[in-house]
C-alpha cells in the first residue's frame, strides 16, 4: 500500500517526539477550539515549529496546530493530549465523528475512534503489533486495508493510513511546511476572576459527595454557566430508578442520553424531543386506562401497574427536559421529573438525595451564588 510505505518512511522526520493527532468532522474550527479548552480569539496563523512553545507553557495551557481541509479538521498537539480525551472526544465527534491517535515516548499509545458522541473503538495500537493482538480491532482494521503484517511492520505507520483512509489528510512533509493555524490555550493577564462565593453545601449533602465520585468531581471544581455532566446523571437516575432500558426501546433512551452528554439541545434535538414527548404521552395514556380515579398521580406507586407506568412516563419526560434549548430550563426540569420518579424509594437509596444535592449545585453554577 503506498499510504503505508509513505508513512513508514517519512514519520520519523516529521514527528521527531511524542504527539497526539485528532481527526474531526462536523464541527467548526471555533467549536473545535473550545472543546479543546482554548477560545476562538486565541486562534492565529502560524506553523508546525509553534507546538514546540506548548513545552514552555504551564501545566493547563497548551499549542493546538489546526489544519481544515474540507470537512475535516485535523488538530495536533505535543502537550495536554486533550484531544485523545473520550470525554473530549465525544463532544469533537457529537455531530459527526473523529478519530484519534497519540502516544509518549515510552510507546503508551492509544487509537480511538468516536461518532455520533459515543466511542466505537479504542485500542492500544502498540499492542497489535505484538503477539498479544486484539483480533476484533485487526478484523476493524482490514476495512480500511491494513493486513497484520503491516500492524507488525510498523504500527505508527499503520495508524497513519487509516486515518487518511477515512480522512482525506496526508501527513507529509509538505503538510508539515505548510501555514496552519495555531491555537494558544494559556491564560489571558486581564481576564477576570471568578467573582462567585465559595460553594457552600449543607452537611447532609456533604456526607453523600464521597458515595458518589462523579458528584464529588463537579463539587471540587464546580464550572461557570455549564452542568452537562450534573445534568446526565440527573437523567441517568431517572432512567434507572424507573427500569426504562430493560421494557422500553432502549435505542431511543441511548440517543437521548448521549446528546445530554455531548451537551446538545435546543432546535436541532426537537425530533428527538418530539419522539419522547410521544412515548411519554402514550406511557401516560396506558397508566390512565389501569388506575381506578383515586390513585394520587404525583406519587407513583411502584408496585402497581399505574405506577410504573408513570414512573416511565415521568423518566421520559426528564430525558426531554434535559434537552430544552436553555440549559438551566433543561436541568430544571430534568430534576422536576426525576423527583418524582425517585420519591417513591427515596428510604431506600441515595438517588431522591442526590437529586436535591444535584439542584444546589445547578443553582450555584448557573446563579453564581448559594442557594442556602
Amino acid at each position: 500500500m503506498v499510504a503505508f510505505s509513505s508513512y513508514k518512511d517519512a514519520l520519523d522526520s516529521i514527528f521527531d517526539v511524542p504527539a497526539c493527532l485528532t481527526w474531526v468532522r462536523g464541527k467548526k474550527v471555533e467549536e473545535v477550539a473550545r472543546l479543546f479548552g482554548g477560545r476562538p480569539e486565541q486562534i492565529s496563523e502560524g506553523h508546525f515549529v509553534d507546538l514546540y512553545d506548548a513545552y514552555e507553557m504551564e501545566e493547563d495551557e497548551g499549542i493546538v496546530l489546526i489544519t481544515q481541509a474540507g470537512d475535516w479538521i485535523l488538530a495536533v498537539e505535543l502537550t495536554r493530549y486533550r484531544g485523545a480525551k473520550p470525554d473530549v472526544l465525544r463532544g469533537l465527534s457529537a455531530d459527526g465523528e473523529a478519530l484519534a491517535l497519540a502516544w509518549s515516548i515510552e510507546w503508551d499509545a492509544t487509537f480511538t475512534y468516536a461518532s455520533a458522541g459515543r466511542i466505537d473503538v479504542a485500542f492500544d495500537p502498540v499492542r497489535q503489533a505484538t503477539s498479544a493482538y486484539e483480533a476484533e480491532y485487526l478484523e476493524w482494521s482490514r476495512a480500511y486495508g491494513i493486513s497484520p503484517q503491516e500492524w507488525q511492520d510498523d504500527w505508527r505507520a499503520a495508524a497513519f493510513t487509516i486515518a487518511e483512509s477515512r480522512c482525506g489528510i496526508r501527513i507529509d512533509r509538505d503538510w508539515k511546511d505548510q501555514a496552519h493555524l495555531v491555537l494558544r490555550v494559556e491564560e489571558a493577564g486581564d481576564e477576570e476572576p471568578d467573582q462567585r462565593p465559595p460553594l457552600k453545601l449543607p452537611l447532609h449533602m456533604r456526607e453523600l459527595i464521597s458515595r458518589h465520585p462523579r458528584v464529588a468531581t463537579i463539587v471540587a471544581s464546580p464550572p461557570i454557566e455549564e452542568f452537562t455532566e450534573g445534568t446526565l446523571i440527573v437523567a441517568e437516575l431517572a432512567v434507572g430508578a424507573a427500569g426504562l432500558r430493560e421494557s422500553l426501546n432502549g435505542d431511543l433512551v441511548e440517543e437521548a442520553l448521549a446528546a445530554i452528554a455531548t451537551g446538545r439541545r435546543g432546535e436541532q434535538m426537537n425530533a428527538l424531543r418530539d419522539s419522547l414527548d410521544d412515548l411519554a404521552e402514550s406511557l401516560a395514556a396506558q397508566a390512565g386506562q389501569v388506575m381506578q380515579g383515586r390513585e394520587n398521580i404525583h406519587r407513583p406507586d411502584p408496585n402497581t401497574d399505574w405506577g410504573e407506568l408513570l414512573m416511565k412516563h415521568h423518566a421520559v419526560k426528564a430525558l426531554s427536559g434535559a434537552l430544552s434549548g436553555d440549559p438551566y430550563e433543561g436541568l430544571t426540569l430534568a430534576l422536576q421529573h426525576a423527583s418524582t420518579v425517585t420519591a417513591p424509594t427515596r428510604k431506600q437509596n441515595d438517588d431522591y438525595r442526590l437529586l436535591r444535592l444535584l439542584e444546589a449545585l445547578g443553582f450555584y453554577i448557573f446563579k453564581g451564588y448559594n442557594s442556602f
